[in-house]
């Protein structure tokens, strides 16, 4: 959940261990910069004061892949809150990024980024039209991807 307190911006939730990844990690150094961890069915995401970090999951979320994507804030452009269907996507590098989350998740991570200023629910996104037809499709296709590797 976050918190605004003097407009500061954290979460009250702890870090997993082992956030770095790796199998003998017993600390979390990037864990004391984290504003927001979520946990999701296909992807845990971390957001630093300048990093989104998504660790991919596999096995209906219950293990990690060892996949991660890290992308500067900074760098992202074009951020979109897709509703009902709870997809943020956005651009960075020439490349579409897409992620679901469930309500909950989808919810703080759009006030956390209301708050930091990298999203403004009123404003368009640099003038484009969203293909939010695009969008579902490749949820859609991720989806089918992931039910062919668990069967």
């Amino acid at each position: 959940m976050i918190k605004d307190n003097n407009n500061e911006i954290f979460s009250n939730k702890t870090c997993p261990e082992s956030l770095d990844n790796t199998e003998n990690s017993t600390t979390n150094t990037e864990c004391d910069n984290t504003l927001l961890y979520i946990e999701d069915q296909f992807f845990d995401i971390e957001i630093t004061k300048n990093k989104f970090i998504a660790y991919e999951k596999k096995n209906s979320g219950t293990k990690r892949t060892g996949k991660v994507k890290e992308y500067n804030m900074d760098a992202m452009e074009n951020i979109h809150f897709e509703y009902p269907v709870t997809i943020v996507n956005f651009d960075y590098q020439g490349k579409k990024a897409v992620y679901s989350f469930n309500p909950k998740n989808y919810n703080a991570l759009k006030d956390l980024m209301i708050k930091m200023g990298f999203y403004d629910p009123k404003k368009d996104v640099k003038g484009e039209e969203i293909d939010r037809n695009a969008a579902l499709k490749e949820f859609i296709n991720k989806i089918i991807s992931y039910l062919k590797r668990i069967r």
